[in-house]
This record gives C-alpha cells, structure tokens and sequence, in this order.
C-alpha cells in the first residue's frame, strides 16, 4: 500500500510542469444579444457593448470567423435570420471569442430554444 501511494505521488509531482505552461490562447466576452450589432457581410464589423455601462466595441471581422448556432457551424445569413426572429433579446447570450496573439475574433456563438 505504501508503494502505491509513493509512486502515486511521484505520478503526480512529474505532473505539475505540464501544468505550470498552460496559458490561454483565446478569451471572449459574454454579452446579450440586445447589445450586439451583427454584421451584414462576412468582411465587415461587429459591435457589442462588452457591459452594461461600456460604449459599443467594434471590431472587424473576416470569412474565417464561425458562426454557431446550437453548437453547429452556420452562415452568417443563417445566423442573423434567427437572431432577428427572436423577440426577447435581452435574455439570450452571445459569447464572442478572439484570438490573443492576432487579436481576431474567431467564433460568435449563440445558444437559442426552439429556432424552428
């Protein structure tokens, strides 16, 4: 029993370097949907306001961002027509991602109930 409790804490002090090099290679913000402005192009800007009190961000946007829709990759047109179909837009989330290094935005994505 003393044996596999050493080699159990031998297992785990050869862990902790692994664990010091993580670091973050995106971040994102949450914001509801009344605070976003989504863009009408795949090439142009998005705006949201990043809290309750902030002016409006904007940043600009490319084809390589991903639009997701219940966890699954969509257009940019195909995500618009369901945001504007929903009423209460103060109660949906949107999380917007970006790279760190590039400073690109990467992924909008929103979670809705019943999009049919």
């Amino acid at each position: 029993m003393l044996n596999k409790i050493f080699v159990g804490a031998i297992a785990a002090l050869l862990c902790l370097p692994a664990v010091a090099n993580f670091e973050a290679i995106t971040d994102g913000y949450e914001v509801t949907l009344s605070d976003v402005r989504l863009p009408r192009e795949d090439r142009g800007t998005i705006a949201f306001k990043p809290c309750e009190k902030c002016n409006y961000e904007t940043r600009r946007i490319n084809s390589s961002v991903q639009w997701v829709l219940n966890g699954n990759a969509v257009s940019l047109s195909e995500f618009r027509k369901r945001c504007d179909a929903i009423d209460d837009r103060d109660d949906i989330t949107v999380t917007i991602s970006r790279d760190i290094e590039s400073n690109r935005l990467i992924e909008v994505s929103i979670n809705i109930r019943d999009t049919q």
